[in-house]
């Protein structure tokens, strides 16, 4: 691997761990304080929507997806949005 190239994939990787880390943040005041405003139903859909984009990113960054087939991250893309959707759906009866 080139030097560029490992400097850049080393600048994903953060931007990845900073993106994980605001999402975290975001998922603890929403549960501290999101039943508040918005009631436990739906804090607990966003909870889970932002808990499956974490997953993305992870998926993608450090599991080096963003390197593999498009068929495989068109795969997991998909699996994640039908777990998730699923969740969603069967926490909502």
């Amino acid at each position: 691997m080139s030097p560029v190239k490992r400097a850049s994939s080393h600048w994903v990787a953060v931007a990845a761990w900073i993106i994980l880390m605001a999402l975290t943040t975001l998922s603890w005041k929403l549960a501290r304080e999101g039943h508040a405003g918005w009631g436990a139903e739906a804090s607990a859909i966003a909870l889970l929507v932002l808990a499956f984009s974490k997953v993305l990113i992870v998926g993608h960054v450090f599991m080096d997806l963003r390197r593999a087939a498009r068929i495989l991250q068109i795969a997991f893309v998909c699996w994640c949005a039908a777990i998730c959707a699923t969740l969603v759906i069967l926490y909502g009866l």
